[in-house]
């Protein structure tokens, strides 16, 4: 019975500790983005070069370093169109 609970707190907590890791307003799917700002634009941001792409730009959600931003967010922390 005690692995039962072992189990359970896994697979309960080990999401919510994944969300609490990624970096504040940077998110992995379209989605979650969308959820924090649905007002706003959200953009892909690539991090290793400051860019931001908008949806339907060839490099939107394609490279391997980028996460979704709000584009309010996004310009905030200096990052600027691609």
């Amino acid at each position: 019975m005690h692995s039962f609970y072992v189990r359970l707190a896994v697979l309960v907590l080990l999401p919510l500790a994944a969300q609490a890791l990624q970096p504040a307003g940077k998110f992995k799917t379209e989605e979650q983005a969308k959820k924090h700002c649905p007002t706003d634009v959200v953009v892909w941001v690539k991090q290793s070069t400051r860019l931001y792409y908008l949806k339907g730009h060839l490099w939107y959600a394609t490279t391997k370093d980028g996460v979704f931003e709000c584009r309010k967010e996004a310009e905030e922390e200096g990052n600027t169109p691609g």
